[in-house]
Formats: C-alpha cells, sequence, structure tokens
C-alpha cells in the first residue's frame, strides 16, 4: 500500500522535528537554540508576529543555519509575506539544496507570484530529489496547464492519478487538461470518475456537457447541462448550452423554454435572442420569432446575420416594407468608384449597421490597393460586427502585418481571439495593443479578462494592482480585484477591498449589502449583519437587505427577529418567491403549521417550480394526516428534483405513508419543525482552473464555471446581487 503524507505537512515536520534540527544545527549556540525552539512554540500557537521576530532574529544572527531560513519562509509564507519568503527559501535551498520539500513550497510561492518558469523548474527539482512522492507532480501539471503547455500536464497528472486513484483534485484537473487539448472523450472519461464521488459538483457536470457537445453526443450532453441546472438552475449559460444540445436532437419546443429561462436571467445577450429566433422559426411560430429577432437587433443593430433573418420572416409573413428596410441596410449599393470615397463610405455605412455595402466599399479600396492596412483592419472590424469572427481575424492580422499602429484594432483582434478560445493569439495581440497604449484601461482590463478566460486570475490580480498603484481610489477597479481575490479564495484580502469601497462611498447601500455578503461567505455573521443595517439605514427601502438580516437571523435561529425581517421585506417586495419561503420556515421553527402552510403556498404560487416549498408543503400534510395532500406535494417535488437532496426522504415518506393508509393502527411520523425543512444547497466548488469548452453549434458558447452570483437564499446567506 502506497503511504501518503501532505507536502505541506512533510515541510513542518522537516522543520520543527528535534531529531532534524539536532542533526543540522548542532553548531547552534545554546542561547540560540532555545530561540529556535522558543520561535517553533510562537509558530505551532499561531502567534505568527512573535514567530516572525524570533526567526529574523536567528536569520541574522546564525545565517549559515538552512532550517532557520525554512522556518522564517515558512512564517513568511503564513504571515502573508510572499516575497520575503521566496527570498528565505532560496537562502535555505542554497544552503541544502536537497531538500525536495523546501523547493516544492517555493515553487508554490513562485507560482502565486506568477513566476511560472521559475516554479516549474523547483517543482522539476523537487521530483528529481524525492520521486517516490508523486504528490509533487500535481502542482507541476497545474502550472503546465497554466502555461497552456497541456501535454506535459497531462503526462504529470497521470503520474499522480496513477499512485493516487482517489485524489479527486488530480483527476479532475486531468480531466481539464484533456479538455483544453481538445482530446474530449479522455475528458469525458475523468469527469465521470470525478462525479461518482462528487454528483453535486456543478463544475464537474458543466464541463463533462461541453465535452459530450463537442464530441456531438447531444443525449449525454442534455443530460449532464439538466444535471448541472438541478445543482444550481441560475446559471443562464448552462440553460442556453442546453437549449444547443435540445435544437441539436431536434427538440425545439423544449429548446424553446430553455432559451426563455436563460434569457429571463440575462436578457442582454443578443445572441440568444436571435438562437431563440431561430428555433421559433424551424416551429412555425413566425410572430413570436420576429419579435426576437427584433430585440436581437435592438441589443445588437450591426448584426448583418440577424437583420437578414429579421428581414426574411417579415417578407414571409407579408411585411413587405420592413423587410425592404432590413434588406436594405444590409445589401445597398453606392457605384462611386474613388479609393477615397469607397473608403469613408464604408466606415459610414459600418456605423449605420449596413455592413454588407460596407463590405463592398472596402473591397473596393482594396481593389485599387491591396495593400491598404487601414482598409483590411476595418474590413475585419466589418466581420467582427457582423459575427464572423474566422474572417475577421483574418482580415485584422492582413491589416495590422501592414500597418500595426492601432492599438484599438489590435484589441479588437485579441477579443476576436479570446472569443474564439485561442489564448496564445489573443496574448499576442491583446500584449501588442499594451505595447502601443501601456496605460489605457480598456486595453488592460481586457489583459486582465483574457488571464480570467484562462483562470490565471494571479495574472489577473497582479494586473489589477498595477492599475491601482495609478488610480487608487478606482472603484470600479477596487470591485474587480476585490472579485478576482475572491475567485481565488482569498477572502480576507476580498474583504479588505470591499471595506475600503465602503470608505470611498460611504452613502452606497449596495457597497455596505457588498460588504456584507463578502464577510457571510467568510462565516463573519455579526459582521455581516452589521454591514447590512448601515445599508437599511442609507436605503429603508431596500428589500434585499432584510432579505439578507433575516437569513442570519434564521441561520441562529433566532426566530421573531428573521420573522420581522421577512415581513418587512415582503411589505417592501411582495412578490419576492425567496422572503415568503424563509418566511415559513422561520413559523415552522415557531411550530405555526398553518402559517408556515400558507407561506410556502405563496412562495408556490411565485414560482410553482420550486421543489422545496413541495416537499416542505408534503411534511406538512403528513403531520395533519391529509396523506392524499402529502402524496401529491412529495411527487410533486420528484417530478422537479428526481434526484434532489430531499429525493430519498420523500420516497420513503410516499412508501411509509401508503402502508400506514393501509394499517391503520400505524400512523406515519409527524413535521417536528424547521430542522426538517430543506435550504438551500451550498454552491458547488469550481475547478481551480477552468477549463476551456468547445465552441458548439449554432452560436457561440460560453466558458464553463461561469457562475452567475446570488443575491438571496432560502435561510442561507447566499450573494443577493
Amino acid at each position: 500500500m502506497v503511504r501518503r503524507i501532505s507536502v505541506a505537512a512533510a515541510l513542518t515536520i522537516s522543520l520543527f522535528c528535534p531529531t532534524v534540527l539536532g542533526a543540522e544545527s548542532q553548531g547552534m549556540p545554546k542561547a540560540l537554540l532555545e530561540q529556535y525552539y522558543q520561535g517553533v512554540s510562537y509558530f505551532k500557537a499561531g502567534d505568527l508576529e512573535r514567530a516572525l521576530s524570533a526567526f529574523k532574529t536567528l536569520a541574522l544572527n546564525y545565517p549559515q543555519d538552512p532550517l532557520v531560513h525554512l522556518s522564517l519562509a515558512a512564517v513568511l509564507h503564513q504571515h502573508g509575506d510572499s516575497l520575503d519568503a521566496i527570498a528565505e527559501y532560496k537562502r535555505a535551498i542554497s544552503l541544502r539544496p536537497y531538500d525536495a520539500f523546501a523547493r516544492e513550497s517555493l515553487g508554490t510561492l513562485l507560482q502565486s507570484e506568477g513566476a511560472m518558469d521559475e516554479a516549474i523548474h523547483e517543482y522539476a527539482e523537487a521530483i528529481k530529489l524525492r520521486p517516490d512522492v508523486p504528490l509533487f507532480r500535481l502542482n507541476l501539471g497545474i502550472a503546465y496547464r497554466i502555461l497552456g503547455s497541456h501535454e506535459n500536464a497531462i503526462n504529470e497528472l497521470k503520474e499522480v492519478v496513477k499512485h493516487y486513484p482517489d485524489h479527486l483534485r488530480a483527476r479532475s484537473q486531468l480531466a481539464a487538461a484533456y479538455q483544453d487539448n481538445g482530446n474530449y472523450q479522455l475528458a469525458t472519461q475523468e469527469y465521470k470518475r470525478v462525479l461518482v464521488h462528487e454528483p453535486n459538483n456543478y463544475s464537474m457536470q458543466y464541463n463533462l456537457a461541453n465535452c459530450l457537445l463537442a464530441l456531438k453526443d447531444y443525449e449525454g450532453a442534455q443530460q449532464a447541462f439538466s444535471r448541472a441546472i438541478k445543482i444550481d438552475n441560475k446559471i443562464p449559460d448552462a440553460h442556453a448550452l442546453l437549449a444547443t444540445a435540445l435544437t441539436c436532437q431536434g427538440k425545439h419546443n423544449e429548446a424553446v423554454s430553455e432559451l426563455k429561462q436563460a434569457i429571463s436571467y440575462k436578457p442582454d445577450r443578443p445572441e440568444w435572442h436571435a438562437q431563440l429566433g431561430d428555433v421559433l422559426t424551424k416551429v412555425k411560430d413566425y410572430q413570436q420569432a420576429i419579435e426576437q429577432y427584433k430585440e436581437a437587433q435592438r441589443l445588437n443593430p450591426k448584426d448583418a446575420d440577424t437583420i437578414y433573418s429579421l428581414g426574411y420572416l417579415q417578407q414571409l409573413t407579408g411585411d413587405l416594407d420592413g423587410a425592404a428596410d432590413s434588406f436594405t441596410s444590409v445589401v445597398r449599393l453606392r457605384p462611386d468608384k474613388a479609393a477615397n470615397a469607397h473608403y469613408n463610405l464604408g466606415i459610414i455605412r459600418q456605423k449605420q449597421g449596413n455592413l454588407k455595402e460596407a463590405e463592398q466599399q472596402f473591397r473596393a479600396v482594396l481593389a485599387v490597393n491591396p495593400n491598404d492596412g487601414s482598409a483590411l483592419v476595418n474590413l475585419g472590424r466589418n466581420f467582427l460586427l457582423a459575427g464572423d469572427l474566422i474572417q475577421a481575424v483574418g482580415f485584422y492580422r492582413q491589416g495590422l502585418s501592414i500597418d500595426g499602429s492601432d492599438p484599438a484594432a489590435f484589441l479588437e483582434l485579441g477579443n476576436a481571439l479570446v472569443k474564439l478560445k485561442d489564448f496564445t493569439g489573443a496574448h499576442s495581440a491583446i500584449e501588442s495593443a499594451v505595447a502601443l497604449a501601456p496605460n489605457d484601461k480598456t486595453v488592460l482590463l481586457s489583459l486582465a479578462n483574457l488571464y480570467g478566460e484562462e483562470g490565471n486570475f494571479d495574472k489577473g490580480e497582479a494586473i489589477y494592482r498595477q492599475m491601482l498603484a495609478r488610480n487608487p481610489n478606482d472603484i470600479d477597479l477596487i470591485e474587480r480585484l476585490a472579485e478576482n481575490l475572491e475567485q481565488q479564495g482569498k477572502r480576507e484580502q476580498s474583504i479588505a477591498l470591499y471595506q475600503q469601497i465602503v470608505q470611498l462611498s460611504p452613502r452606497s447601500a449596495d457597497a455596505y449589502i457588498d460588504l456584507g455578503l463578502a464577510l457571510e461567505r467568510n462565516k463573519e455573521l455579526t459582521a455581516a449583519a452589521v454591514q447590512y443595517r448601515k445599508a437599511m439605514e442609507l436605503d429603508p427601502n431596500l428589500a434585499e437587505a432584510y432579505i439578507n438580516m433575516g437569513n442570519i437571523y434564521l441561520a441562529q435561529r433566532s426566530y421573531p427577529e428573521a420573522q420581522a425581517a421577512y415581513l418587512k421585506a415582503l411589505q417592501l417586495k411582495p412578490d419576492s418567491m425567496l422572503a415568503h419561503y424563509n418566511l415559513g420556515v422561520v413559523y415552522m421553527g415557531q411550530e405555526r403549521i398553518d402559517d408556515a402552510l400558507a407561506e410556502y403556498n405563496n412562495a408556490l404560487k411565485l414560482d410553482p417550480n420550486y421543489a422545496n416549498a413541495h416537499y416542505a408543503l408534503g411534511m406538512i400534510y403528513q403531520g395533519k394526516n391529509n396523506f392524499p395532500e402529502a402524496i401529491t406535494a412529495y411527487e410533486r417535488y420528484l417530478s422537479l428534483e428526481p434526484q434532489g437532496s430531499y429525493s430519498e426522504a420523500a420516497k420513503f415518506n410516499i412508501e411509509r405513508i401508503k402502508q400506514a393508509t393501509g394499517q391503520l393502527q400505524s400512523a406515519p411520523p409527524a413535521v417536528t419543525g424547521a430542522a426538517d425543512i430543506p435550504t438551500a444547497p451550498p454552491l458547488s466548488s469550481t475547478a481551480d482552473i477552468p477549463a476551456a469548452p468547445p465552441s458548439a453549434p449554432p452560436r457561440e458558447v460560453p466558458g464553463p464555471g461561469q457562475h452567475a452570483a446570488e443575491r438571496v437564499s432560502e435561510g442561507q446567506a447566499h450573494s443577493f446581487r
């Protein structure tokens, strides 16, 4: 059997084991040795400041001892002083180059600072020194993924999985590496293995679905997206992608339903409105299709494909004037043959959304001068506005190879390549834009966004910090950095930034809510409640603040206070389904069964498909011996959540009721209170580095793990915005 030991634990042992210390530090004077042990005691007790002071003194007085530097590095690392910790690890390694665990720790710090090549070198050295520790290869594999070295990443991660078949993080990273490399079949196999152990992991289900979509296993993709949506049904991209899988199977009516759900969550996505128009056209619901195309056109008036589709349906349904206007904006010609006139006319028509004529005008310029870089760039921009990214990229590259002085053109090329998931090409283009406009906020934000698309949040963090160094009070930048740190799990730093936003905008109720949510995610409920109260003071009509406050009271079982908060929220926002539901949970805690029943029914009037409310009704009806209604409620829950958290309990209760009705002296158990009522499932953890999904017909596929933040929860403090 392979013995397992964590790298961090092994390093601690190597640092603070008295036997090791004695072997390494025989020459250390007794007074310094006592100071070393004192530093170790401080470290173990969590007193980092005293430990830091002790080891810094030792490092000055006894610099030749590698364990002193290793200990100081470990404390600095825990203290958050990454750069100083790196320096101390390097000093220790120079004195004790055979310490594999020190090299591994140094590698993780270097990786966190974005020094990927150095980190990979240290990981590789650690493996050479200790090939018997396969877990060293995990961080090396992740580092290769970050750099886009897919084959190397796969090779390292396979070694970890070979020795530790049940290591879910290694296996999920291996799956993502296969997906990055376009090997969707192997990625699918690995995701399925992880899901055996973590069936409710949203990101794994979502990434599996994307792989199946790329493999054209549309039924499998449909099932995987459906499972992901059951875990978290508020992610609009999942609904839109499920619609794609359904459309590819000819299940058009179901696709219509999913697209409408996606749009209800995020109505500003023109491609979804256009996709819905396409599907409605297939089911011959032409009037609704026209409305969707018009909305898509309103959101993106320069999308020639949508305008053409609109014109086609207008003609088909007899609206000839509308069709004429639509087609004229796409295909109108001008006979002017002068190159400059063609160029200017192309620009004008492009701004007007007459993209077809703009294309013809730019091509007329190129017929006269094939090396006109500006015309090529604008022809590329024309195709970009039309949604044809492939052709747009080609023309941008042609034009910029002739005239590479336009940072906006490089930026547009880079953003197009990001949409095509060509991250290597996107880096080249956007970094060219940075070289030409090093202080342009839009350019730098695009580079940070690219790193986010790749999952390299630490590099995005570095860019935000550089920008904030020049504009320390830019609230937009501070908020972006706070969100970035939250994605990295650096919650304390994220909280500090939200506190800074509050200081900069002390009259913004939203700022206090955002700070409260950050504190709540960090389990600091008392501090979060303070922020929600401040939000209420600033905006007494902000229902969200009362709901979030009620959630804290409910978590503490302070039922009267929770009841008051939810009632106030409902006074401000009567159609809040979750406020009704949570108020029902409160009433159950107070054993006010009939009041709870009324609130659950109120919640279902607002959302008839809210599964947990049906389950809660089933328990109440069961407690009242109203067995037919109880069975109906349980069965409704099971129809909505056949694999839900309470599906087994619902099945058991149905069977118990049926047995009881056949044996009159036997009665089913009654409802015992709020503890039996379901609460919201926790958010699923995402992969450390989101996998790049394939493109799927007919329209662009969003990236995986793009979790839309929630603003309220049912008795739990999830984010509200």
